[in-house]
């Protein structure tokens, strides 16, 4: 196949100085080779200026559990949210990287600050919002009548909105509480609901279910207290 032959080093380097260009002063583009170990695996960057990263730099923790995996159950690239030291909001897209042997050996991490976006999303969304009456809420009825997938996006949306914040970007804290939440809704009796959740969330099943139970635990504690 002619552009995989001619897919080297070189041009990598140029295409992704490219992307960069392309999408602008908010986007940096690092370059992983964990060959040598973790401690220095930073080999290339562009404008990492955005975020204070070096050649020479360590990878985010995660990029470290894939290395010598084989890359065919990692080859999907990875998108997800993080916040940088200085509190700056980061959508990132990760691709690993394979040998010869099929085996990861580094990653090539687009990272693009959203910080301003997402407040300006706030804004819009805050300023577009319809008061409502009343009258004008769904009760119960309403929703159940509606698709299960749209009932698990409303009260997505109404967990979001209640914490004010995005579901990726939640604390450990405002997951429990936005779970403890979701709980009440009924929302784990609606089939692969915890999929979705621990995609959303970005943590693993385990930690989902630990998080849950904490939150059952508070909800009675509260429903306790209530009764006093």
């Amino acid at each position: 196949m002619i552009l995989k032959e001619n897919l080297n080093h070189d041009y990598i380097i140029h295409m992704l100085d490219g992307i960069q260009q392309l999408i602008g002063a908010n986007c940096e583009i690092i370059v992983h080779d964990f060959r040598q170990g973790f401690d220095n695996s930073i080999v290339h960057t562009v404008n990492s200026e955005l975020s204070g990263r070096e050649i020479g730099g360590r990878p985010r923790g995660a990029m470290i559990m894939n290395f010598g995996k084989d890359i065919e159950l990692l080859k999907e690239s990875k998108i997800l949210f993080y916040k940088g030291k200085k509190g700056q909001i980061y959508k990132s897209c990760s691709t690993l990287i394979a040998d010869n042997s099929n085996k990861v050996i580094g990653s090539i991490c687009i990272n693009i600050e959203v910080s301003q976006l997402m407040a300006m999303n706030t804004m819009m969304n805050d300023f577009l919002d319809v008061p409502q009456q009343k009258s004008d809420l769904p009760d119960k009825s309403a929703i159940t009548a509606q698709n299960v997938d749209d009932v698990l996006q409303f009260y997505l949306q109404g967990c979001e909105k209640l914490l004010g914040t995005t579901m990726e970007m939640m604390t450990k804290e405002q997951k429990i509480e936005a779970l403890g939440y979701l709980d009440q809704k009924g929302v784990f009796k609606i089939s692969k609901a915890n999929v979705l959740l621990c995609e959303r969330f970005q943590i693993s099943k385990y930690t989902l279910y630990n998080y849950l139970d904490e939150a059952k635990r508070r909800n009675q504690e509260d429903a306790n207290d209530n009764k006093e």
